[in-house]
């Protein structure tokens, strides 16, 4: 490639920015420096556009496409689909000249500067930049000044990076409030907004007393509770088409929300907790145990799933010992099969082992269960069993500065790296457990709150979701639908092949 007239060329444009405000809904304040965070010193794609648009009309080129990388980094080696589509382009001669805004802009890693090289000087591509002139990679020197520039660059973003780290280890250290959008439950400034501090409140306890993610974000929906995003525009990433944000809560967004620890006055970074300064919606020993609760590998499908009715995946099968499922069926009743009518019914989710009725046989086991609830000798704790959770909490705490220690002393090369993954699982093992204990410390027992309601434990039973219920039937007794003889007409129930075992 050798520097020539660019008269009448076809040009093609390529900006990008590393992080840009407006796509995260940030506004910079109006005394921040000029910097790369803010759109500064023209490094704003807009920006970037004009200045390189100047720069082709000095030159006297035709712009015929516009490259653009909005809020992608450079430096951290993700995919950047602008960057790609314009080393296509030059492929396949769609544009003669590239104008860019720095070259601190086209390329930071040496992988993505020596791809550049490859293509454009075979191709008879010139680069020119806004702020440094030609860049010719045609001869050695003009290459090595690319890869010097290359150097410095990636210099100046791991300098930055470290900057940024200290910097937000600082403020989280300080306990302020910070966020670029306002967090549901709290205004811009980390004061309590009601009515969203009272049903993030609410929601904790419901969650943690067996209530479904899924049914809390029905409930949101219902009374009307929008996402802090209602009414936002949003660019699809795939189809470029823009779309208003509607704000409806989902089971993913509600967990997600209901693990942060904002909302117990705590800040993490990188792996630290600190105390904020704000006022916490809900008790940090209420937060680890959510935390613990809705992370739980074993808890994650049946927090988020709502049941509809209350055996399903529950009783268990007397032949295989598989959970049944709830679906429609016709239990053999003639009438039923004139007139084309599905009967409720417990279906052995396996094999169709056995079939049972529904409505019927959830009767059976609510009677039983209320019956177990009522008996004088119904000992079940309302409080924490004995667990002290302060304790568990120093004990969690050990467990990951020691996590801390061994990694250091992996890198230290005190350790080899079977030692060292081994020191990882076995701590990573005692994490889970505390967790768990957690977990079960904070959660409310649903058969609790039936001995706790006296008289009123049929309204409050009544008042129960199915998956409520499910957890409180579980929590107390095992119920096994047992064959029945043949002979025997199924449509008819019969309480004598259902078998329930208390478990405490």
């Amino acid at each position: 490639m050798t520097t020539t007239s660019t008269a009448g060329r076809r040009a093609a444009i390529y900006a990008r920015i590393s992080h840009d405000p407006a796509k995260l809904g940030e506004e910079p304040s109006d005394d921040a420096p000029p910097s790369p965070r803010n759109g500064g010193d023209g490094l704003g794609v807009t920006r970037q556009e004009q200045d390189c648009r100047e720069l082709a009309a000095q030159l006297n080129l035709a712009v015929a496409q516009v490259y653009v990388d909005n809020d992608t980094s450079a430096y951290s080696g993700k995919r950047r689909p602008g960057f790609e589509d314009m080393l296509d382009g030059m492929k396949n001669h769609q544009f003669d000249v590239l104008p860019c805004w720095h070259t601190d802009r086209l390329y930071r890693s040496m992988k993505d500067l020596e791809r550049l090289i490859d293509i454009a000087d075979p191709h008879d591509v010139p680069i020119r930049t806004v702020q440094g002139g030609e860049l010719d990679l045609s001869t050695s020197a003009g290459r090595m000044v690319a890869r010097i520039l290359g150097s410095v660059a990636r210099q100046e973003s791991e300098h930055m990076s470290e900057r940024r780290i200290r910097a937000n280890t600082q403020k989280a250290q300080s306990g302020r409030w910070q966020t670029a959008n306002r967090a549901f439950g709290y205004t811009l400034h980390g004061v309590p907004l009601e009515p969203e501090a009272s049903a993030v409140r609410k929601a904790a306890l419901d969650v943690l007393g067996g209530k479904s993610i899924q049914g809390v974000a029905r409930e949101w929906n219902a009374a009307g509770l929008k996402t802090t995003m209602a009414g936002k525009t949003h660019t699809d990433p795939h189809s470029k088409k823009q779309f208003v944000i509607e704000g409806k809560w989902s089971a993913p967004s509600v967990r997600r929300l209901l693990v942060n620890p904002r909302y117990a006055g705590l800040k993490t970074h990188r792996g630290r907790t600190f105390p904020g300064d704000w006022t916490p919606l809900i008790d940090a020993d209420t937060h680890r145990g959510l935390v613990a609760y809705l992370s739980d590998p074993k808890r994650v499908k049946c927090t988020s799933f709502e049941r509809k009715y209350m055996g399903s995946g529950l009783y268990l099968c007397g032949i295989c010992g598989d959970g049944t499922t709830m679906k429609a069926a016709m239990p053999g009743s003639a009438k039923g099969r004139e007139n084309n009518r599905k009967t409720r019914a417990y279906v052995c989710r396996a094999h169709s082992h056995l079939l049972r009725q529904g409505a019927a046989l959830d009767d059976y086991v609510t009677a039983q269960i209320l019956d177990i609830l009522s008996a004088p000798k119904a000992q079940l704790r309302l409080e924490n069993q004995g667990v002290d959770l302060d304790d568990l909490t120093v004990r969690r705490q050990t467990l990951v500065a020691r996590k801390d220690g061994v990694r250091r002393a992996y890198n230290a090369g005190a350790l080899d790296e079977a030692e060292y993954f081994a020191d990882l699982a076995d701590i990573a093992a005692r994490i889970a457990d505390v967790d768990t204990q957690l977990a079960a410390a904070t959660r409310t027992s649903p058969a609790a709150t039936l001995v706790a309601a006296g008289a009123q434990m049929w309204e409050r039973w009544q008042a129960m979701t199915p998956t409520e219920r499910a957890q409180a039937v579980d929590e107390i007794a095992t119920v096994t639908i047992l064959p029945i003889p043949k002979g025997q007409r199924v449509a008819v129930f019969d309480p004598a092949f259902v078998r329930i075992e208390p478990k405490r």
